[in-house]
């Protein structure tokens, strides 16, 4: 019972993949509107497509439920086909139409993608049997998954709008392209990785506002990077929001217990990822605030030590300065103190300097009196005189 448990599980998250993939695309394609190329009609066609995804979707968390297993790995497989059968049979029969009168037009991409994905469900669905005996035979925390065959992901570069950066961290293409597809138009800019180890290089070289970080991973798995980032202290107070196709309770736990911020199972409604984003952006915010705040508080108690010690300058405290709030207001306050009682020292020490050339020159003339008023000079001045007096004597007989 506990290798189907695990099978379980494990097919639980390899479904909703391309499950997202299907709901994702179909959404974004209604939410364009007007924009797309699609009449009233095949607008309706698309609408059918997302129903029967949703309808999968309900199927999978029914029959996969690891609450409620009782039979045996051929009953799953029966189940699962039986009853996926008629919405996947509905969603490739919409998608096969409308691609073909678009396979041409910007939204192919689009259909060619969800119409991938259901193919994808559909082998899985078929090898269930084969996918257990694989799953029971692997022993890594972090199995290497099939991705969605996708087109390749459209640049993004620096789209966004200055709204924050975000760290994608997942294996499949396509969940990376519809992440960009809908952060992007919020304002956000992306970075991807692939792997573990490749988001954490990122986000120790980027700087990064959010990490949205899938579990599975091939190598080193998403509780591996989230544990790692959490014990970086560069990088920890980065906000993390696993998204994945994962959404049992124990991995949620997991997750929230290595320090992640919130857990988003895929697939995910748009307006709740976006909701969560926004969440992680605000808290991201504030303990950066936070963070600054802290560091201009020592800033000035630095500067305070400066003053006393005779080496404060007032560029020190240029940043604090320009904080519009009342830490700013003390720093500047401070700085013009500073500035002020450095201008009184200086001028102490010119007249401190002053009064020595004084005193010193005073103690001179001092000596000078002392010196012209004693016996011993008076009776030089004498010797002197009477010298010049015989000199002057000698000069006038010689005449």
């Amino acid at each position: 019972m506990g290798d189907v448990a695990a099978f379980v599980a494990h097919m639980r998250h390899d479904l909703r993949s391309p499950i997202n993939a299907i709901l994702g695309y179909s959404q974004l394609l209604l939410e364009e509107g007007d924009q797309s190329s699609l009449s009233v009609t095949e607008r309706d066609d698309l609408g059918r497509v997302a129903d029967s995804g949703k309808q999968l979707l309900r199927i999978i968390s029914d029959i996969l439920d690891p609450a409620g297993i009782t039979d045996g790995v051929e009953e799953y497989a029966f189940r699962l086909r039986l009853a996926t059968r008629p919405p996947l049979i509905e969603v490739r029969g919409c998608i096969e139409t409308l691609l073909e009168a678009h396979e041409h037009a910007p939204v192919g991409d689009d259909l060619r993608r969800i119409h991938v994905a259901a193919a994808r469900l559909s082998e899985l669905i078929d090898s269930v049997e084969h996918t257990f005996r694989v799953r029971v035979a692997t022993t890594d925390d972090a199995p290497q998954l099939v991705s969605v065959s996708a087109e390749a992901i459209e640049a993004t570069g620096d789209v966004g709008k200055g709204g924050g950066s975000i760290l994608v961290i997942d294996d499949e293409e396509a969940n990376r392209v519809l992440l960009a597809r809908r952060l992007v138009r919020q304002g956000y800019s992306l970075l991807f990785a692939e792997t573990g180890e490749a988001g954490l290089a990122t986000a120790a070289r980027e700087p990064v506002d959010v990490i949205l970080l899938d579990v599975w991973l091939p190598g080193l798995s998403g509780y591996g990077v989230l544990a790692r980032l959490k014990s970086d202290e560069a990088l920890r107070e980065i906000p993390v929001l696993i998204i994945t196709a994962v959404d049992d309770a124990q991995s949620v736990t997991r997750c929230l217990a290595l320090g992640a911020d919130d857990y988003l199972a895929k697939p995910y409604d748009p307006a709740v990822l976006g909701a969560r984003v926004r969440a992680c952006m605000t808290k991201k915010r504030a303990r950066d605030f936070d963070l600054a705040y802290l560091r201009g508080v020592a800033r000035v108690t630095a500067a305070a030590l400066a003053v006393e010690s005779g080496q404060f300058t007032a560029e020190s405290l240029d940043e604090v300065v320009r904080r519009p709030d009342a830490l700013g207001n003390l720093a500047r306050l401070f700085r013009r103190m500073a500035i002020e009682v450095a201008a009184r020292q200086r001028r102490l020490e010119d007249q401190v300097q002053q009064l020595t050339i004084a005193i010193d020159e005073s103690k001179k003339a001092a000596q000078v009196d002392e010196i012209t008023e004693s016996d011993y000079f008076r009776d030089l001045q004498a010797r002197a005189r009477h010298f010049s007096a015989r000199r002057a004597a000698r000069g006038g007989d010689s005449a």
